[in-house]
């Protein structure tokens, strides 16, 4: 029960920190361009034959935005602001940092990511030329995606800043890059270990088929094709297994602070 106020206190003070007029804006500039890309290119005449599918990219790049702005700092931001020895010093504070600050990138990303399909959706169903008449499914599809993928990858980017403080921005960068891009992409084993793979197998059970270059059949050909509980389970159990690597790294780690060195 102590660890659990103490996560919550966590909380309760990064979203007092986030509170700030420097992160409301810059919230609000990322819930904001995916739905003024979307408005730009529906008023343009640009009618996409996959709507779902441009919403899914601007959202999950301003998503990635979010949570490396929220998530890699969080041992970092500590050492900086001189409290990381108070915090280290508490029973299991480590871990209540560790675990209140994922919980914390993960409200905020998510947060944004609502906002931005809200307003996407709002426009292909009353911006003329009406693309929807019934956007609720989507709605409901495309948050519980970007829900997914808020856990998954605020963990993996949680991970990357107890392991490297300074450059844990460019090194998570990196990371999404490699993993998430380049071999998400190989058709072999290897892709499954990646998050996308799973988020972009129940985004077809869920969405419909979005693929731009493969049809149906040739995708489940070359990658296979798996239930929305297999992806689930992948994803909800790297989540766990990260997120468990995390606290281990966190409370086994030594962390030189600004007065040691």
């Amino acid at each position: 029960m102590n660890l659990l106020r103490s996560i919550y206190a966590t909380i309760l003070f990064e979203f007092k920190r986030s509170m700030s007029p420097q992160r409301l804006a810059l919230a609000g500039v990322l819930s904001l361009f995916p739905p003024t890309m979307l408005f730009f290119t529906t008023v343009s005449g640009s009618n996409l034959p996959i709507t779902e599918l441009l919403i899914l990219i601007l959202v999950g790049m301003v998503s990635v935005l979010a949570q490396l702005l929220w998530a890699t700092p969080n041992v970092y931001s500590e050492l900086e602001g001189k409290s990381w020895i108070f915090l280290a010093s508490r029973p299991r504070g480590r871990i209540a940092l560790f675990l209140g600050k994922y919980v914390s990138s993960v409200v905020f990303s998510y947060a944004i990511c609502f906002i931005a399909i809200t307003l996407c959706l709002a426009i292909k169903t009353y911006v003329p030329p009406r693309a929807m008449t019934n956007p609720a499914p989507d709605w409901i599809s495309l948050n519980g995606i970007a829900l997914l993928s808020c856990f998954v990858y605020s963990a993996i980017f949680s991970l990357i800043g107890t392991l490297f403080q300074k450059r844990a921005m460019v090194l998570g960068v990196a990371y999404f890059v490699l993993s998430e891009i380049v071999i998400a992409n190989v058709p072999a084993i290897i892709s499954r270990f990646t998050g996308r793979y799973h988020l972009q197998g129940i985004a077809t059970k869920w969405l419909g088929w979005l693929h731009p270059v493969l049809t149906s059949s040739e995708y489940k050909a070359v990658f296979g094709d798996h239930s929305t509980g297999f992806h689930l389970i992948c994803l909800l159990s790297g989540v766990l297994v990260i997120l468990t690597a995390g606290c281990v790294a966190i409370m086994t780690r030594q962390y030189v602070t600004a007065e040691e060195t």
